[in-house]
Parts: structure tokens; C-alpha cells; sequence
């Protein structure tokens, strides 16, 4: 009697792949968390959790401090006491967020779900892990291979942009899932119409996390095929949160379409295009396999049925690389690739798209037997990429450089007095999460304005104290804040300073 179930064994078989995947995954969330900076440290970071905490408490704005004795607020160079991440510049009065409201509002809820502690790596590996999922249905939404599709996952997962950006509270992995999630929710949309309102949905997210997401449109309207419909219901998902940006927008910063980002426009020349794009070309050829270029090419000129979706892709990655090619800092060091992160699964699944279409061309090739090993091929290399890159730039030790900052703050808690001015730079942000202290930015001070401000400290018996990096101290000590400092401590390399209680004169 022949077999009832003859499908049994395959089904068998894709739950086992399908259990190693889900291994897989949890294996490599536990490698973020491990890894995660769980910090307000630099501009960014303690930008986010700073924007986070007003979330939190309902409110858009916060205090700036300074000390009563150096006059009313409104007579004073308001950039003198605002930190990194925090603006005096808009419609509010006090401080308001320089960075876009997406991952603070994630960091918000997650704080409410699961505590401080745990929202940012939470939300982290949350991020990453949806990423590479929503990466991987894309991957066979857009007609991968089943191999393929798993090798686009290891090839994000391991390209090291993508995890310095996961092991830190940055944006960009949050920026990548939720452009993700708007491409796969269009390519549902085909299928069944409902799914536009995720699309628009996602993509409104997407622009909160940063606003330049709004790139991905042409890519959503050619994946949407063109349909009013729809083209209509991903226009009423995406409404809600668009409007509430522009209410966002124009209550701290005056209009709608404003931002954080003061004079952003002087940040962009034309000059900047081939330079940049050279550099996005050299480290993307370096970090990721080379062959995905010439492979993303062959997928363009080579597409024939599929050419709406190589036209899709295309228009999802180009935008992305043209606008940010004209960014003066986009080409300062290899990170920078994080400003295009977002678009770089499309570049990857280009590429694998052209690796079969090469494949199914070749008829002497048995196809079904070579992908596999192809498509692990470039894994492989892409691990090796992954690990010799993070070996290099010392990505694991992200967590202890970072670190670096709660520690200094600690340290200052510990050892300054209570109504202490503090003279920070990079750890001005930092300062403010997590201390009480009157914040005076030494990069924007004069001598005589110290001068003026460490007078009416001594009259008002205020200590001036100090936390810098040892590559801040020369001019912030002897150039910008000259005085008879004291060094009281040191936290790696990281120094605390006091100014000494007695005027000049009365020394000598």
C-alpha cells in the first residue's frame, strides 16, 4: 500500500530549517544584548535618551540650567549651557530635542513596558532582530530563493555597520526595520489590499525615526503597483503619524517641515558628491562582498520579467547614496555609512536577485544544486568580512568605551559638590541625564566671559569644576577656561577638574 503522507518528510524538514533559524536569531539577540552600550554618552546617544525622558513625562521641553547668580536666563548665550543633543533654539522656552523623535518615542514605551534599564536594549534588539526577519520575507517576497533570501539575513547580520549600529542606542538599525517593514508590507499589498495601510503605517514610523526615510516613497509607490486604491489606503495609514510629526515639528521649531537640524542646508554642496560617493563604493566593496556589485548590475540590465522589481530596488537604494553623497560629513569615517543604512538591504538583495537570474541562465547548471552553496559562499565571506572589520575597529569594545561616560557622571555625582558648574564638552550631554549640574560648554565660551562667570562664581561661593577627555583639556583648560585647575580624579581617560577657590591676585 503506497504512502499517505507522502509530504510528511519535507514538512519534517522545513520545520527543522526553521528551528535552526529561530535558534540562529535568538543566538544573535543574545550577541547584541551582550554587546549593547546601554549609555548616554555622546551627542547621539544621550541626545535620544534625554528626548526619551521628556516622552516619558509628557513633556516637549526642559530646563535650562543655569546658575541665578549670572543673571536672567533671557541675557544669556543660551549656547553656553545647552548640551549635546538639546537645543535654546526653539519656539519653547528652555531646551528642546535636536534629534527626530522616532527612537526617543520607541525608548518612551519601551521604558513604560519595561523599565529604564531595559528599554534601550530592548528596543535594540528588538530592532535588529526584526530587521533581519522583515529582510528575510522581503527577500523571497521579491522572488529570492530560499537560500538566497537566508543569505541576505547573514549578510546584514554580520556587515559591521549594521552592528555598530545595533550596539549602540542609534537610530539607523531602527530606521532600516521599519523601512523594511514598509517594502514587505507593499509587496503584500499586491496580494491583498489591506496590507497598504501597514505600508503606510510603516512608513510614517519610519520618517519619525528620521526623516529622510521619506526617500523610500518612490520605491512604495512602484511596489504598490500604481493602484489609487492602494496608493489611498497607505496615504490614511501614513496620515496620523505625519500629522502629529508636523504638530511635533512646528511646536518646538516653528513650522511643519523644520527640525533640530539648525542651518542643515549649509551642511550639503555639490562638491561633496564624488568624494563621498567613492567612499560609499570603497567600504561598501570592503565590508560586504564585492561581487554583490557587478551581481546588482547584471540584476538591472538582466532583469526581464522582474524588471519592476529591480526598478523598485533601484529606486529605494539611489536616492538614499545621491542625497546623502552631498553631505559634508558622510565621508568622514567608515560609520557614516549608517547615514544609507536604511537602503542597504536594497543593494544586497540586488545583488542576490542578480546571482539567480545569472543562475537560471545558464542551463547547464544545475541550479537547484548550486544556489545553496552560492548563497553560503557569500555568507561565509560576508562573516569573515564581519569579523575581520570588527576585530579591527574594535566594535565589542563599544560597550566599555561608552561606559566611559556614566562612569565620569558617577564620578562627578561623587566627588563635585552638590552646586558645582561643571565645564564639559563631549561629556555635556551625558552630564545632563545624569546629574543636576549647571552644564557651561567650554567650546563656545571666551576667556573673558570665563573670566566674568568664574568671578561672579567665587562671590556666589560656587565651585567651577570640570569633565573632559584628555584630548579636550588643552584648550579647554589653557586656551577657553584658563585658570589654576586642579586635577581630582580620573576615569580612564577622562580627568575631573576643580579651579581653585582664590582669585589670581590674592595667589600671588
Amino acid at each position: 500500500m503506497s504512502n499517505a503522507n507522502p509530504p510528511a518528510p519535507t514538512v519534517r524538514l522545513r520545520g527543522a530549517y526553521l528551528g535552526l533559524g529561530l535558534l540562529v536569531l535568538a543566538l544573535y539577540g543574545v550577541f547584541i544584548g551582550r554587546n549593547f552600550a546601554n549609555v548616554a554618552g555622546g551627542a547621539d546617544s544621550s541626545g535620544y535618551f534625554n528626548s526619551a525622558r521628556l516622552f516619558a513625562a509628557g513633556q516637549f521641553a526642559t530646563e535650562m540650567r543655569t546658575p541665578p547668580e549670572f543673571g536672567p536666563k533671557s541675557e544669556l548665550r543660551p549656547q553656553l549651557f545647552h548640551p549635546h543633543g538639546l537645543l535654546p533654539f526653539g519656539r519653547l522656552p528652555g531646551l528642546v530635542p535636536t534629534y527626530a523623535p522616532g527612537l526617543p518615542l520607541h525608548l518612551a514605551l519601551a521604558s513604560k513596558l519595561m523599565g529604564w534599564a531595559w528599554a534601550a536594549p530592548g528596543v535594540g534588539i528588538a530592532a535588529a532582530l526584526a530587521a533581519l526577519i522583515l529582510m528575510y520575507v522581503t527577500g523571497r517576497e521579491f522572488g529570492l530563493d530560499v537560500s538566497l533570501a537566508a543569505s541576505s539575513v547573514v549578510i546584514l547580520g554580520a556587515y559591521p555597520v549594521f552592528l555598530f549600529t545595533s550596539f549602540q542606542p542609534l537610530s539607523d538599525t531602527l530606521a532600516t526595520a521599519w523601512c523594511l517593514a514598509a517594502v514587505y508590507a507593499a509587496l503584500r499589498a499586491r496580494h491583498q489590499r489591506a496590507w497598504a495601510v501597514a505600508c503606510g503605517v510603516a512608513m510614517a514610523l519610519a520618517g519619525l525615526v528620521r526623516a529622510t526615510n521619506v526617500l523610500l516613497l518612490p520605491a512604495l509607490v512602484i511596489l504598490l503597483g500604481w493602484d489609487w486604491r492602494r496608493l489611498g489606503l497607505a496615504t490614511l495609514g501614513g496620515l496620523p503619524g505625519a500629522v502629529w510629526l508636523g504638530y511635533y515639528n512646528h511646536t518646538l521649531y516653528g513650522s511643519a517641515l523644520s527640525s533640530g537640524y539648525i542651518n542643515l542646508g549649509e551642511a550639503f554642496a555639490w562638491s561633496h558628491g564624488p568624494p563621498t560617493l567613492l567612499h560609499f563604493a570603497l567600504w561598501l566593496g570592503g565590508m560586504l562582498p564585492a561581487v554583490l556589485f557587478p551581481l546588482a548590475g547584471l540584476s538591472l540590465f538582466r532583469a526581464g520579467g522582474r524588471g519592476w522589481i529591480v526598478l523598485a530596488l533601484a529606486a529605494w537604494f539611489l536616492p538614499f547614496a545621491g542625497f546623502y553623497a552631498f553631505y559634508e560629513i558622510s565621508r568622514e569615517v567608515w560609520w557614516d555609512l549608517r547615514f544609507i543604512l536604511p537602503a542597504t538591504p536594497a543593494f544586497i538583495l540586488a545583488g542576490l536577485l542578480g546571482l539567480q537570474i545569472w543562475l537560471e541562465r545558464r542551463p547547464l547548471v544545475p541550479a537547484a544544486r548550486i544556489r545553496p552553496i552560492l548563497a553560503g559562499a557569500l555568507a561565509a565571506w560576508t562573516v569573515g568580512l564581519g569579523w575581520f572589520w570588527s576585530q579591527k575597529f574594535h566594535l565589542q569594545l563599544l560597550q566599555t568605551y561608552e561606559q566611559a561616560y556614566a562612569d565620569s557622571a558617577t564620578a562627578a555625582n561623587a566627588q563635585f559638590p552638590a552646586n558645582a558648574l561643571v565645564v564639559a564638552g563631549l561629556h555635556s550631554g551625558a552630564l545632563y541625564y545624569y546629574t543636576p549640574f549647571a552644564v557651561l560648554r567650554w567650546e563656545a565660551v571666551q576667556p573673558g566671559e570665563f573670566a566674568r562667570f568664574a568671578s561672579l562664581a567665587r562671590q556666589a561661593q560656587r565651585p567651577i569644576c570640570a569633565v573632559l577627555f584628555d584630548v579636550e583639556e588643552s584648550a579647554a583648560l589653557q586656551e577657553k577656561c584658563p585658570g589654576d585647575w586642579q586635577r581630582i580624579g580620573n576615569v580612564r581617560n577622562t580627568s575631573l577638574w576643580q579651579l581653585s577657590a582664590a582669585p589670581a591676585a590674592a595667589r600671588e
